[in-house]
């Protein structure tokens, strides 16, 4: 008598098969669903970071700062820094939110005034859809605050050392 696999054997074998390639299909899904999560989460504090860290280099570095409140969600700073993306010597730059697509730009340029007629200025969109962005200042100590939806919220907390020095001096002639 010949051994050999009987019809149900077989039926039984596919639908087994069947369930296994099904239960791993779902697990890859699954897999790359969370990957594109975990992606999307690592973008997120990745542009949070790139834009913590230009803030920071911008008030570390600054030499003078002017806060304007332009409207109650929004301030408008003028920072001069020795920090340049553009190859500029001690630029001023520029934080402010356009209302037209909502976007916080860092424009910098060679003197305290934008000169648009020569166009000479360079700017940076730093963080699209910003919700607030404002600039607290006391005594020298100064209070950032970025609310975006495409980044975690951003505070930072800075004390200019050129800044400090130069309150410290006024300081002591008082």
């Amino acid at each position: 008598m010949k051994k050999a696999f009987t019809l149900i054997e077989l039926m039984i074998s596919i639908v087994l098969l069947s369930l296994i390639t099904s239960f791993l299909y779902q697990s890859i899904a699954q897999l790359q669903s969370s990957n594109q999560s975990l992606l999307h989460k690592t973008k997120k504090v990745d542009k949070r970071e790139e834009v913590l860290k230009l803030l920071y280099n911008d008030f570390i570095n600054a030499y003078s700062l002017q806060r304007k409140d332009t409207q109650k969600d929004s301030d408008m700073i003028i920072i001069q820094s020795s920090n340049s993306l553009h190859d500029m010597s001690r630029p001023y730059v520029s934080y402010k939110i356009y209302r037209d697509n909502e976007t916080l730009r860092r424009v910098e340029h060679p003197t305290e005034k934008i000169d648009a007629i020569d166009a000479v200025f360079r700017f940076n969109d730093i963080v699209d859809e910003v919700e607030l962005f404002k600039v607290y200042e006391q005594k020298g100590h100064y209070l950032i605050y970025l609310k975006a939806k495409s980044i975690d919220d951003i505070y930072l907390d800075i004390i200019p050392p050129a800044l400090r020095m130069d309150n410290n001096k006024t300081n002591t002639t008082n």
